[in-house]
């Protein structure tokens, strides 16, 4: 008997489901049949049972396809017809030019693809006859027996489509277990099982031929489906407006209405399924509803209204709605960008939980059509709240390969094995743990790797042979080879030893315990060198899982939680390689499509949800149906949901539509009416409604305006109409964010963001607060709150002067000096507060260089300028030139090369006419000071001073430390003023030279610098090297602000990350101290130096 028991709710269904279950079965060896439409639906059923009978035991739940194949194959593992096998046997066949070139349609898509571009269309083939088989059986059943298929009127191309499908299908059933397959099936419809119970819990979607075959079980087994109705009327002849109008002009409006437009705009599918229940199964089978008005359990909000008036298939009365002044049941959230809807949804959320503690987080669903691209963000915003605003949650369905990190691993391994291996690829390679795990490399040997990697030159390739497999020049130069052979040369070399060995220099200094991280890294190379020759073969399927799972065993060294990954990955191969075995036989695969197989095989979970204890993130569908006292939608722009899926080209169905084919935009529509319904207090909706460029209104997701038509309509004034809607400012930190008098919905519970807005605005401000203690949850060690729960990042960083040196800093070296200068704000932090700013490790780079950068040219300087003062042969510099790795090979290379040996050669020449006299003894020198009543001492030393005076060169330009530099040792060498020594410097550079004359006052402008030395030691100084020397040169506030906001140089001297913490929340640093500063160090100095370049 087929019982259907209907209902607009979850609830009541789950209620008869429970009570049936609760019947005992004629034998405890039964096995309760459930069959439900995904994961999520499973584990809600599960959850519900064991709750109610204190575990859920004895009882199966599969999907309503290998239910149905299960009941006429018992014995089948797997139908022969299932997409994932059509699609290798179809793949094969594609290659078979007997078969292709007999139709030029076909041949002609075919004629220029390669194997990865036949197998994408093996899988759309193979999808789309999946779909004939359930939506179009006639079809199927008319090529098995050799006749076409019924489909007059089509075009001439989709006559030839009908022709390669119909002979490819017949094809496919002469092979394999096709024919036995619709044996079984026949004799299966002649004597069904008998005695059986199952149970359908609602299922969103029942195609035509399923609805035929349950109709034929429920005579002889008991069969119940729980189906969601959303109207309890006769609604099966209403349309929507657009429709209706179109009936109307034809004159075939007859028996036609709207009912409620949104039911009549969003339920086509829901209706259209129903509806063929009703013709094919109802007249044989027992009706059972059960349907719930909010009206009648006293709801009366602006949500339930509308969903009573789906139920009652009315529509709202036209402006008489008047919500309560405190309706939140519909939020509409206008927003810049998708970062910020998970703001102002956390606020929202935050705000929740404040005015209901019946409210948990998994009362609380979030949904939104592409989780893959705000899962990062929702981790970003939910998952660095600090503790006052922290909400459990968890991200559920996202693809495999980007939680599972074997299966990501896996991926990434052979995506780079058939590439250029490029150097950041390979070395992100490394960085994954489950990798790195098995060549023993630790996070310092990571960033050792890294250092060695950009100083050994390695850019792309991983030897001359692997280039030429990819054909293109068979070089060494920047490859791994190459580079790992520099670095070898270091270790085995004496420790500084710079002279070419094989036409290579060392690179690098893995010395001591470095040679095991050195050797791990070798050893990654060397199997990852044996993997990509490996790939460049076809294999068979079984070579295939052999070739996979020796990779796995080679690479990854799983651990933990990752065995249970890594099973489930050895599982998606095994069952991968058997479907290839099955479709395709002994054929050879290529590597390209065994990666796109294993891709969609590893990543074939997006509806694989499942509701948590915590705030659900989900994709749109995998949650569908399930109750929540909260749903929340985010992301719903224009063109994303629904989205549009062009039909294939060769879809024979789009030529004669039925009523029940499932269309992905009737779905969409479908699923966003049954989130209205599964609502039960809030929808909260949001989109990007405004550009963040330039604040252009963007319109959103269709439904949202349909549903917008149809509120407006119904409510009775602007003001109600109004309050729909809520626009977010661009910023979180808005004073629209906090205003006293702003919308509720728009206030802000950050209190960082209320803090420093307070501040800066000197103005008390209104901020929501969070609920207390939300969720057990304790604050973390390390949070840096004040007993207010405000962060003090938000303020100034220096409230106040530091406290006073002691004697040990009275005692100065120039070099201290030196760096004090450089960067005062960076040598304050660092050496009063412990806060060091290590440089960076810069991107790794993955091409030769064009053109010699920066600091390669001062690499090659510093590495031949002391052959060429030492007298050096030509021959010997041009060898260690050509070892090293600063100019890429080839002709323009080498002239490049040439240009700067050139230069190289005239500025040693130079230097050693400025620098003939000889160097006198060092000389040391302490001299003292009294600041304020302390007693300082500044000392220094000189170890290249010649009679003409100090001499020092630079091959690089002259920048502005290079004056400071030599300003702060030319005061020493004057207030010293040694025997025998001119008191003058003269600094050489490639650009030219300056000279420095005698200064007279030296040890007073020494204690002025020194001065500054003392107040930087307790406060931030406002003395900025580039910054300062622009504005001692030009007297220009203007120019100098340029330098140090970098509008043009994306190397600002204000981005450097000192600067931004010791003065955040200042006022301008180029202030009078500025002005001040930059005239006491560079002013003396411009009155005493001798450049041509400064006129």
């Amino acid at each position: 008997m087929l019982t259907i028991t209907f209902s607009n709710r979850f609830e009541p269904l789950l209620d008869i489901l429970l009570a049936r279950l609760e019947e005992p079965p004629p034998s405890p060896f039964i096995t309760e049949q459930i069959i439900v439409p995904n994961a999520a639906m499973r584990r809600k059923l599960e959850l519900a049972i064991a709750d109610r009978f204190g575990i859920c035991a004895n009882t199966a739940f599969s999907p309503l396809r290998a239910w149905l194949t299960e009941q006429m194959l018992p014995s089948q593992q797997a139908s022969p017809y299932a997409p994932e096998v059509l699609a290798w046997q179809i793949f094969r066949r594609l290659g078979d030019t007997a078969f292709t070139g007999k139709h030029p349609r076909l041949s002609g898509w075919l004629d220029k693809a390669d194997a990865t571009m036949r197998h994408d269309l093996a899988n759309q083939i193979a999808r789309l006859l999946a779909q004939y088989l359930v939506y179009r059986p006639e079809w199927i059943a008319a090529w098995n027996e050799g006749k076409p298929a019924a489909l007059p009127g089509i075009s001439a191309a989709a006559r030839e489509d009908l022709a390669w499908q119909s002979e490819l299908w017949r094809s496919i059933m002469q092979e394999n277990t096709g024919a036995s397959y619709l044996t079984a099936s026949d004799a299966w419809l002649n004597q069904p099982p008998s005695g059986a119970t199952a149970h359908l819990f609602c299922l969103p979607e029942i195609a035509p031929l399923y609805i035929d075959l349950l109709g034929h079980l429920g005579q002889s087994m008991d069969l119940h489906l729980y189906l969601l109705n959303p109207c309890r009327e006769y609604w099966f002849d209403i349309v929507d407006q657009r429709r209706l109008g179109y009936l109307k002009a034809k004159g075939l409006a007859d028996y036609h209405e709207t009912g409620n437009r949104l039911l009549a705009a969003w339920g086509r599918q829901s209706r259209a399924m129903i509806e063929l229940l009703f013709d094919r199964a109802m007249p044989s089978c027992d009706e059972q509803t059960v349907f719930i008005s909010n009206a009648e359990q006293g709801k009366h909000s602006l949500l339930t209204l509308l969903q009573d008036a789906i139920l009652n298939l009315a529509e709202l009365p036209a402006g008489g709605i008047q919500p309560q002044s405190d309706d939140r049941s519909i939020e509409i959230h206008v927003c810049h960008s998708l970062t910020r809807e998970l703001e102002v949804l956390q606020d929202r959320l935050l705000a929740l939980f404040g005015e209901d503690s019946s409210l948990k987080p998994d009362d609380v669903l979030v949904v939104t059509p592409e989780l893959d691209q705000a899962a990062p963000l929702i981790d970003a915003i939910f998952g660095t709240a600090q503790a006052a605003r922290r909400i459990p949650y968890s991200i559920a369905g996202r693809n495999s390969s980007r939680i599972n990190p074997a299966a990501a691993a896996l991926l990434d391994l052979l995506s780079v094995a058939s590439s250029r291996a490029p150097a950041s690829a390979v070395f992100k390679l490394l960085q994954q743990p489950i990798i790195a795990r098995r060549f023993e490399l630790q996070q310092a040997d990571l960033e050792a790797i890294h250092g060695w990697m950009t100083e050994a030159g390695i850019r792309w390739g991983l030897n001359a042979r692997h280039r030429q497999q990819l054909n293109l020049p068979a070089t060494e130069r920047y490859s791994f080879d190459d580079g790992l052979n520099r670095l070898f040369l270091a270790y085995a070399l004496p420790s500084g030893g710079e002279a070419p060995f094989g036409q290579r220099l060392p690179a690098g200094n893995p010395e001591g315990s470095a040679a095991s991280a050195l050797g791990g890294l070798w050893q990654f190379v060397r199997q990852f060198d044996a993997l990509q020759c490996d790939l460049r073969q076809a294999k068979t399927p079984e070579q295939w899982r052999q070739t996979l799972l020796a990779l796995a065993d080679a690479f990854l060294s799983p651990e933990g939680n990752e065995q249970d990954d890594w099973r489930e990955v050895r599982q998606r191969i095994g069952e991968l390689c058997s479907n290839m075995q099955a479709g395709c036989g002994e054929l050879p695969i290529p590597a390209d499509v065994l990666h796109g197989a294993l891709d969609e095989a590893l990543d074939d979970s997006a509806h694989a949800g499942v509701p948590t204890g915590m705030v659900t993130f989900a994709s749109m569908a995998s949650l569908r149906n399930l109750p929540y006292r909260v749903i929340c939608a985010i992301g719903l722009n224009d063109g994303s949901f629904p989205s549009w899926q062009r039909p294939l080209e060769f879809d024979l169905m789009e030529q004669q539509r039925q009523r029940g084919d499932r269309q992905r935009r009737h779905d969409e529509r479908n699923l966003f009416l049954d989130l209205l319904l599964a609502t039960r207090e809030r929808l909260h909706l949001s989109y990007t409604g405004r550009s963040v460029r330039d604040n252009a209104p963007l319109p959103p997701s269709v439904l949202v305006a349909d549903l917008l038509d149809c509120l407006h309509d119904a409510l009775a004034t602007p003001e109600a109409r109004q309050k729909l809607t809520v626009e977010h400012p661009l910023q979180p930190f808005s004073f629209a964010c906090f205003q006293r008098d702003g919308d509720a919905r728009r206030l802000s519970s950050n209190a960082e963001y209320h803090a420093a807005l307070s501040q800066k605005l000197r103005q008390p401000l209104t901020i929501k607060e969070p609920p207390a203690a939300p969720f057990g949850i304790e604050s973390d060690e390390d949070e840096d709150e004040d007993e207010e729960g405000i962060d003090r990042d938000a303020l100034l960083f220096f409230d106040a002067p530091l406290p006073s040196l002691n004697d040990e800093w009275r005692h100065v070296s120039l070099e201290q000096m030196l760096r004090f200068f450089r960067n005062p704000c960076s040598y304050l932090l660092q050496q009063r507060l412990g806060i060091a700013f290590p440089e960076q490790p810069e991107d790794l780079a993955d091409d030769e260089p064009f053109l010699p950068e920066w600091a390669e040219k001062n690499a090659l300087a510093d590495r031949l300028l002391p052959l060429y003062l030492s007298g050096a042969t030509d021959e010997a510099i041009r060898v260690s030139a050509a070892a090293g790795t600063e100019y890429p090979p080839g002709e323009m290379g080498q002239a490049l090369l040439e240009q700067e040996l050139a230069a190289l050669n005239q500025f040693a020449d130079e230097w050693r006419h400025i620098a003939s006299q000889p160097t006198l003894p060092p000389v040391n020198k302490t001299l003292e000071f009294t600041l304020d009543s302390e007693r300082w001492q500044l000392s220094g030393a000189f170890s290249d001073l010649r009679p003409a005076g100090l001499l020092r060169c630079r091959f690089d330009d002259t920048r502005a430390t290079d004056y400071l530099a030599g300003w702060l040792h030319h005061l020493l060498l004057n207030a010293i003023a040694p025997d025998g020594v001119e008191r003058t410097t003269t600094w050489h550079s490639r650009d030219g030279q300056y000279t420095l004359q005698p200064v007279d006052n030296a040890r007073e402008q020494l204690q002025q610098l020194l001065s500054l030395y003392r107040q930087g030691l307790n406060t931030p100084l406002h003395f900025f090297p580039k910054s300062a020397w622009t504005y001692a040169r030009t007297g220009n506030l203007g120019k100098a602000a340029s330098v140090w906001q970098s509008w043009n140089d994306e190397f600002g001297e204000g981005k450097h990350p000192a600067y931004r913490l010791a003065l955040r929340g200042a006022d301008s640093p180029l202030d009078e101290d500025f002005t001040r500063c930059a005239k006491t160090v560079f002013a003396p100095l411009l009155d005493h130096i001798n450049d041509s370049r400064l006129k």
